[in-house]
């Protein structure tokens, strides 16, 4: 069943050609990276919302830490963030896996024009 994903930029893609680029896309988590838009999880649903990528003008991975907890606080974990600069705004989404981020990382190096990485 196709549920169409709400924009979330000034910027918006015709309604044909965000279906087609949808069901293409490649999927990481919640998140998936089409030809025309990047996907991106929202309330608990996957690539609800879009961000076309004529309007994203860099992405980046943030790391931060967890309060320490067990034993007194001598065991931390990681959290892993996309964060997404498009439109003068920032948006920042929770990966739960590193990898998958990265990978999502690798494809917007290897498939786009888009600066990966902080400025």
């Amino acid at each position: 069943m196709y549920i169409p994903s709400k924009a979330l930029s000034e910027t918006t893609l015709p309604p044909k050609i965000l279906r087609t680029d949808k069901e293409q896309c490649i999927r990481y988590e919640d998140f998936g990276l089409g030809e025309k838009a990047l996907y991106i999880g929202m309330y608990g649903l996957s690539r609800i919302g879009y961000i076309p990528l004529s309007a994203i003008t860099r992405v980046y991975k943030r790391l931060g830490v967890t309060k320490g907890f067990f034993e007194e606080g001598k065991i931390y974990g990681t959290l892993c963030y996309l964060v997404i600069c498009y439109d003068g705004k920032q948006r920042v989404c929770r990966f739960t896996h590193e990898e998958n981020l990265n990978a999502l990382l690798n494809a917007f190096r290897e498939n786009t024009n888009i600066p990966v990485g902080k400025p």
